[in-house]
């Protein structure tokens, strides 16, 4: 697969340093409001999509706004935040 994008265009769309490594980031956040889903990497670089509700790895989603997600985990409320 190669990458056709020019240059000045992804150095514009790229915010290096914008992710924090080791650790549970949230990278995005789709859907409609009464179906919102999160993108969040695990601190091993990959990504889930998690919905209200769901339990796995990363917790409990318990719930899911434009700009957050609020997990449970270890019976502790972690809330994560988009990217500035």
């Amino acid at each position: 697969m190669s990458n056709n994008t020019p240059k000045n265009v992804a150095d514009e769309a790229t915010q290096k340093g914008a992710l924090q490594r080791g650790t549970l980031t949230l990278i995005g956040i789709m859907g409609s409001s009464d179906a919102m889903r999160a993108l969040i990497m695990l601190p091993s670089g990959k990504v889930v999509t998690a919905h209200e509700g769901e339990t796995s790895s990363v917790g409990t989603v318990v719930g899911i706004d434009e700009a957050r997600v609020i997990l449970l985990r270890g019976g502790k409320e972690l809330t994560l935040e988009m990217p500035a």
